[in-house]
């Protein structure tokens, strides 16, 4: 007769490496790293390498971006609460809901203030050379 002999570490030790996955998991927030304001491709819908803002933790991420006229610029709330994109005051993307994702090009040089009409402390500034 053969049985097998279990460890009673082994289930500690599952639990332990459950959580630290599920710890490890919830501080990545949104794949990785800090946006730098370029795209890394990890979303299907935002190419890799485009100038990139995420709506994240009630703010947006980065702060500040310097882009050319007539590029792209990526936003994409990637959180539960509604975001609006406000290009100098002005509404321009509507209610975002998690995961979507609103674009704008910008077709003249200069600073644009872009905020959200949900949440006044989120601010961000785009140059446009």
């Amino acid at each position: 007769m053969h049985r097998i002999i279990r460890s009673p570490r082994l289930p500690l030790l599952a639990a332990l490496t459950l959580t630290a996955a599920l710890v490890l998991a919830a501080c990545g927030g949104g794949g990785g790293s800090e946006n730098s304001g370029v795209a890394d491709g990890s979303d299907s819908r935002i190419p890799a390498g485009a100038p990139f803002i995420d709506q994240d933790r009630l703010q947006f991420i980065p702060t500040q971006l310097t882009v050319k006229v007539g590029e792209t610029v990526y936003f994409k709330n990637s959180e539960t609460a509604l975001h609006t994109v406000n290009i100098d005051g002005k509404n321009v993307s509507g209610n975002m809901k998690k995961n979507d994702v609103f674009t704008w090009v910008f077709e003249s040089a200069g600073t644009y203030k872009i905020t959200c009409d949900y949440h006044p402390q989120m601010k961000a500034t785009i140059t446009v050379e």
